[in-house]
């Protein structure tokens, strides 16, 4: 037996085994044009060119559908439409069945029309040949670089059908190569349209994946617009919760149940997710509810603490006036996941009654919100920690692109998944950028093609410009972030003044000018003063007092810091004892004079421990400790004066 001695023999025989073996193991329009193509490059090499040709107008033939649905528009033949055929050909089948990858097409497209062209020179053969190298090439650095997020369409061919197509383009070669290495005017003509074919491929992948990354980021701002939709419903049921709930202040006390139903109506037509509404007793019995539905009278009675006592945590605070609170998600008395908002009901006069309780039923919130959308273009998955409360949209054909959004109700952090459809998808996708490449490929146009270098350098310079101008700015964010969490390290956030932290640490290391006077000073019935006049107007008396203490004891050279609450400290080295009495002393009397006063008018004052140490190696928690002990003594001797501890 005699082998065969020309290389393009070889080639065609790897090239035929490799499209056997793809067709033998997948069914597709790609491997069925593989193996017409690779039998019009034997009836080629056996010299039946009528075969050939033949063979290579069949290839054609069997691409010109599947490119067609690439380059059509959506508003001529639809994508729907277009799956629609497909079924008709063969039931359940897809359009991807009868159409080969977009590369895939283009490539074996170019390589029939060569054999059609008789591999001439002078009818454009070559480039026929270096546009189909270098679809081959983007299809195999495509495959290397990859995407993220997964591409919609599949524009390159599968690792099997590469390998095919890569022996295919290699047996071309082989077979014209002797007859046009010699030929130097051929290279002379292709190297400038090879130029313009490999910029026509630059911009068509930046289109198409622009495009993709377009659609992508789109179908990720419908979800956040979903979200941002039902945030903006929570929170305006949370304002007429508290609108709800201060309500009750104008009564002298409980509601009756007509006066719960009459006010309730209004709320729960406006929140049609709240399955009810119900006044809990401070017994945490419930009370009134509406509405009246079968299911909530059969709560009604119920004590919650028992009935429910998850919800404790959250009720308990509400039913005695102090906070509202709200349960995480929890199975509801009436049934079905849910989240239950507590809110404290308080007569005219500020006796807590009771609390209110509105439960919003998670599967009728998300049947609201979802009512709008249309379930053919996504499927959605509201679900917590992997446990799906509500479902909506159909997921026959799934697209390749998930989108999570988190969405805090109440106190639980829940997720919403979201997955659009690949024939919705599909639908959205321009056909711009495979009408821009077939063009290229066709007409190459030069004008268009150097104007896009020119953009794309343009485009390239404004993104360094602008990362360069990013970078500074994040360079000169960090600084000032750092400069300020050094200060908020030693600073009290509230006062300005040193914090404890500070003031140990300057107290340890300035322990050598003795003697060393300590003065631990506190705001006499503080606490009366946030519970008669708010905690606003505390803040303001701690800042005044600090603002007073550090003046006064910088003036000493010491330093004046907030020690807890509303205790400060004042630590003045080289101070002996009765300087540090008159010091305190006259914080005292200007603590006096600040005209500060209590919800009954009388003045704001002050109480000092002043102790001294003299000689020896500090000892800071016993010198705190006598203090504090002076301070003591000043409270129970009447406060707003200064007292002396044992000095060392």
């Amino acid at each position: 037996m005699r082998l065969p001695t020309r290389p393009a023999t070889w080639w065609l025989i790897l090239t035929s085994a490799a499209a056997a073996v793809g067709f033998a193991n997948a069914l597709s329009i790609s491997t069925v044009t593989l193996i017409t193509s690779t039998l019009a490059l034997w009836a080629s090499l056996i010299q039946r060119e009528v075969l050939a040709r033949s063979l290579a107008g069949l290839t054609l033939v069997l691409l010109l559908p599947g490119f067609l649905s690439y380059i059509t528009p959506e508003g001529w033949i639809s994508t729907a439409q277009w799956q629609a055929w497909a079924s008709g050909v063969l039931s359940d089948s897809r359009l991807e069945t009868w159409r080969a990858p977009l590369l895939v097409t283009l490539t074996l497209a170019l390589l029939a029309l060569s054999l059609l062209l008789r591999q001439l020179a002078r009818l454009g053969a070559p480039v026929l040949l270096a546009a189909a190298l270098l679809l081959l090439c983007t299809q195999l650095i495509d495959r290397i670089i990859g995407h993220d997020p997964p591409t919609l369409l599949h524009y390159n061919a599968s690792g099997g059908a590469l390998f095919t197509l890569t022996l295919m383009i290699a047996t071309h070669i082989a077979f014209v190569w002797s007859h046009w290495r010699d030929k130097r005017y051929i290279g002379s003509a292709l190297w400038p349209a090879i130029t313009l074919m490999l910029l026509a491929l630059l911009l068509w992948q930046q289109q198409h994946r622009y495009m993709e990354s377009a659609l992508y980021q789109r179908t990720h701002a419908e979800g956040k617009e979903l979200i941002s939709r039902l945030t903006s419903d929570i929170q305006a049921h949370r304002q007429a919760m508290r609108r709800f709930s201060r309500f009750w202040q104008l009564l002298d006390e409980a509601p009756s149940a007509q006066q719960w139903a009459r006010q309730a109506a209004d709320y729960h037509a406006d929140f049609r997710y709240f399955l009810n509404i119900a006044f809990i007793a401070n017994d945490s019995q419930v009370t009134h509810v509406y509405p009246p539905t079968l299911l909530n009278r059969n709560i009604q009675g119920q004590r919650l603490f028992e009935a429910q006592p998850s919800g404790r945590q959250a009720l308990a605070p509400a039913l005695q006036g102090e906070s509202k609170g709200s349960t995480g998600l929890v199975e509801l008395l009436q049934g079905g996941p849910g989240i239950i908002y507590y809110w404290p009901i308080k007569t005219a006069n500020q006796t807590p009654v009771g609390a209110a309780a509105m439960a919003v039923s998670i599967p009728m919130l998300a049947d609201i919100l979802f009512a709008p959308l249309t379930p053919e273009h996504a499927a959605l998955r509201w679900h917590d920690n992997g446990n799906v409360l509500a479902r909506f949209g159909t997921s026959t054909h799934p697209g390749p692109w998930q989108h999570h959004y988190t969405l805090t109700l109440g106190q639980e952090p829940l997720t919403l998944s979201r997955q659009p459809n690949r024939d919705y998808l599909l639908s959205q996708m321009q056909r711009l950028p495979s009408i821009g490449l077939s063009i290229a490929l066709v007409l190459a146009y030069l004008l268009y093609l150097v104007l896009y270098t020119f953009k794309r350098l343009g485009e390239q310079h404004r993104a360094m410009r602008f990362s360069n101008h990013m970078l500074q700015r994040e360079i000169k964010k960090r600084s000032q972030l750092q400069k300020e969490v050094e200060w908020l390290a030693r600073h009290d956030e509230l006062t300005g003044i040193a914090n404890r932290r500070h003031f140990l640490e300057r107290a340890r290391d300035d322990t050598q000018a003795l003697p060393l006077s300590l003065i631990l000073c506190d705001i006499d019935h503080f606490k009366r003063i946030n519970d008669q006049l708010g905690h606003l107007v505390g803040d303001d008396y701690l800042k005044a007092t600090a603002k007073l203490g550090a003046a006064l004891i910088e003036q000493h050279g010491g330093i004046f810091a907030r020690y807890g609450g509303e205790e400060f400290v004042a630590w003045l080295p080289g101070v002996d004892h009765q300087h540090a009495l008159a010091i305190a002393e006259q914080l005292r009397r200007q603590m006096m004079a600040l005209s500060l006063a209590h919800a009954d008018d009388t003045p704001l004052t002050l109480s000092a421990g002043v102790v001294t140490h003299t000689q020896g190696e500090v000892d800071m928690p016993r010198l705190m400790q006598a203090a504090d002990e002076a301070l003591y003594r000043t409270k129970t001797q009447g406060r707003n004066r200064v007292a002396s501890a044992k000095t060392d």
